[in-house]
């Protein structure tokens, strides 16, 4: 048996915790599986896995072999496709988390004309608006909008969003249209935060080139993309949205920008991926993709 093949295998049945599933993931008898990694485990000289009728989890050796190992299968990886040359050449999966919003109005839209330029290559997008460890979650890339915290990540700026302070008809009709940051005090701030902690509201805006915050009432707070911009629709309070992705919403005026005057600190959009020498040519040209995209909606 490959070393290669066999440490594949035993990722994914570390990844799915079972030999059934890594063995319908990759249409091979369970047998098949179940002796590959017996094999490595005899040529590491350690157990791997915990085996019983009900589950299968790793051993302490396992943990330690598991990053160690998918460190290696990547670069593997990696280093195999700087040779594909052609489109039909890249091949694969990718796995990318972005938020909801940027997928559903940025990525999405103009996926099919990528996918029909690279037919062998196969996506996995998750649209998580909380943060995810990509690592962890075995993810090549995420797409994040906001500032960043430190971490062990590549990042690569991909764009600046302006934030525009936006309220529903409805909301005008019961609260009235703010003029000044002094009217803050009688209205409602919807708060988005990716921890629903207990942290004060604040409508956030520029001063020259200082963020200053003022603290609003808020009687709502939500953890997703969708969620703050349906919250704003319906009236619930004033939100400070990226103007990507509403311009329809303000044409109709569903949305109606307010205080526009005092907008938010512009939001960054990156694309952060793991920190390996050489990333696999079907990440690097995703990354370059959506750059060229993220730029053409900016004319």
């Amino acid at each position: 048996m490959d070393q290669i093949d066999a440490m594949q295998r035993f990722v994914l049945v570390a990844h799915t915790r079972s030999f059934t599933k890594a063995a319908e993931t990759l249409g091979l008898p369970k047998s098949s599986i179940s002796a590959s990694v017996q094999d490595l485990e005899k040529q590491l000289g350690v157990r791997l896995f915990h085996r019983s009728t009900r589950s299968v989890t790793l051993t302490q050796d396992g943990e330690t072999y598991l990053p160690q190992c998918q460190t290696l299968l990547a670069e593997v990886d990696a280093l195999n496709s700087q040779f594909q040359r052609n489109p039909d050449d890249i091949r694969g999966t990718l796995r990318i988390d972005m938020p909801s919003r940027f997928a559903a109005t940025v990525v999405i839209p103009h996926l099919s004309r990528f996918l029909a330029t690279y037919p062998n290559l196969r996506l996995k997008i998750s649209s998580a608006d909380y943060r995810v460890d990509p690592v962890k979650e075995g993810l090549d890339c995420v797409i994040r909008v906001g500032e960043l915290t430190n971490s062990d990540l590549i990042a690569r700026p991909l764009t600046l969003y302006r934030s525009i302070n936006c309220v529903s008809a409805e909301y005008v009709a019961q609260y009235g249209m703010p003029t000044t940051l002094a009217d803050l005090a009688h209205h409602r701030l919807i708060e988005y935060s990716h921890t629903l902690g207990n942290v004060e509201a604040h409508f956030e805006y520029m001063e020259g080139d200082q963020v200053k915050q003022l603290a609003m009432p808020s009687r709502i707070a939500v953890n997703g993309t969708e969620a703050y911009l349906n919250a704003c629709l319906s009236g619930l309070g004033i939100a400070q949205i990226p103007v990507i992705g509403v311009e329809a919403l303000i044409e109709e005026k569903r949305l109606i920008p307010v205080l526009t005057q005092y907008e938010a600190q512009p939001m960054p959009v990156s694309l952060l991926y793991p920190s390996r020498r050489l990333p696999p040519k079907r990440l690097i040209i995703f990354m370059d993709w959506l750059h060229a995209l993220v730029l053409s909606k900016e004319k």
